[in-house]
């Protein structure tokens, strides 16, 4: 059975230093029936220079088309429209596919078996970004998961690594042009409504993350609040019961008090390192309001820490309980340490291990805090080691305040009747400096 023509559309603007790598990730599958339409903005950093030497060498694969467009949104909705594949996707001029990655996707995707949208994995490169080295979120459940962004923070579909037969596009496409962030969970909110999407273990594509990238110009909560706002245009009519099942997830969500502040704090931590302190009180109250505990051990500590108030830190922390490490290298749901910088010292990397005990519920998210900063982060299934860090070379030769906050933590006397009776979190093997 001959291959299905696939089509990636690749929009381009001013971003001549990555999009070479794009574009040889394609010529690099090697996949006999490839159609990549490049739609160019009108750049004027060497893009399209770089973009028509491709389509010169590589004729029968690439096409080129210049013109000024509203945005990207717009220029995907152009780009799809010069395609004839059976199969679509797009990758953007700063992201790549693997080798193989093609062959995979015409050996997945399939109609007769309901396969009509196929995904596998992506992982983050780039700089200057605490994802680098990380894989992007890729899972799919149903609609009205895909929908409740707000039970989990973030998307779970990786748009680098994911494909969909035409008559997907015809059914849900195109593009909104008045969307200019989550472009993409807008059009995924709209495949999920009539289609699953496939997921395939395995590596597709990366992610790049910079400076320039639009990841990066929002904070994460941001982008939440920007993606909330899509996911509401999907919940249909009053009359619908999506649209209460959503609106009802969502109150319980903004009800559930310790997201709640946790949604504030990290707000006031983001004005209090820009210096908006009138905003960092603000947020500060509106955390206080719904955990005193929360404002208590993870803004006042850590502000006071940073200013090195540490008669006012003390006086917080009295009653907070144990927060060192245990001789068996357990720690609770908060530890804290102060620690040395050395002269030399570049990243402070903690190595840990999540493992679950009895009853215990295998999901844990584990944030690392630097001087009251929060500086990575991670969410946790099934038991494994896992390594948070920070960068410390601003730091060195000074002291600094580390904490570690786990969201969960068990008593062993409870879950394995053994006679112990601390709260337990994680296990923290070492802490050490790279040079």
């Amino acid at each position: 059975m001959q291959q299905p023509l696939i089509s990636i559309v690749v929009p381009s603007f001013n971003q001549a230093q990555y999009l070479g790598e794009a574009l040889q990730s394609l010529l690099d599958q090697n996949y006999p029936r490839l159609e990549v339409i490049i739609q160019d903005g009108d750049s004027n950093d060497g893009s399209v220079a770089l973009a028509q030497e491709f389509t010169r060498r590589y004729p029968d694969v690439f096409r080129l088309f210049v013109e000024k467009d509203s945005g990207q949104a717009d220029a995907l909705n152009r780009g799809f429209a010069r395609t004839h594949g059976d199969v679509l996707g797009f990758l953007n001029s700063d992201d790549t596919l693997f080798p193989g990655t093609l062959l995979r996707v015409a050996e997945e995707i399939d109609p007769s078996r309901a396969r009509y949208i196929v995904m596998g994995r992506c992982l983050f490169t780039g700089k200057d970004s605490r994802y680098v080295g990380v894989e992007h979120p890729a899972e799919f459940v149903s609609h009205f998961e895909q929908l409740a962004i707000w039970k989990r923070g973030h998307n779970t579909i990786p748009q680098p690594s994911v494909f969909w037969h035409r008559s997907v596009w015809e059914r849900c496409g195109p593009f909104d042009i008045n969307e200019h962030h989550a472009l993409d969970y807008d059009l995924f909110c709209r495949f999920s409504k009539h289609y699953r999407f496939h997921r395939v273990d395995e590596l597709w594509s990366t992610y790049r993350m910079h400076a320039d990238s639009k990841s990066s110009q929002r904070t994460e909560a941001e982008v939440l609040a920007l993606s909330i706002e899509v996911s509401r245009k999907h919940w249909g009519s009053p009359f619908s019961p999506l649209r209460w099942r959503c609106e009802i997830s969502y109150w319980l969500y903004r009800r559930h008090f310790h997201e709640h502040a946790r949604h504030h704090a990290r707000r006031a931590e983001q004005a209090f390192r820009d210096r908006r302190y009138g905003a960092a009180l603000w947020e500060l109250l509106a955390t206080l309001a719904y955990s005193p505990q929360m404002a208590r051990v993870r803004l006042l500590n850590g502000w006071f820490s940073a200013k090195q108030v540490r008669f006012l830190q003390g006086a917080l922390l009295r009653t907070e309980g144990f927060t060192g490490r245990y001789s068996d290298n357990w720690i609770g749901p908060h530890y804290r340490e102060e620690l040395a910088v050395p002269a030399q010292a570049k990243r402070l990397v903690l190595y840990l291990r999540h493992q679950p005990q009895g009853r215990f519920r295998k999901k844990q998210h584990v944030e690392f805090f630097l001087n009251g900063v929060l500086s990575d982060a991670r969410t946790l299934g099934d038991a494994g080691a896992f390594v948070l860090g920070a960068d410390v070379t601003a730091l060195r030769g000074r002291k600094v305040n580390i904490d570690v906050r786990s969201g969960r933590s068990f008593v062993p006397r409870r879950t394995g009747g053994a006679n112990d009776k601390r709260r337990l979190s994680v296990i923290l093997n070492e802490l050490s400096f790279e040079t």
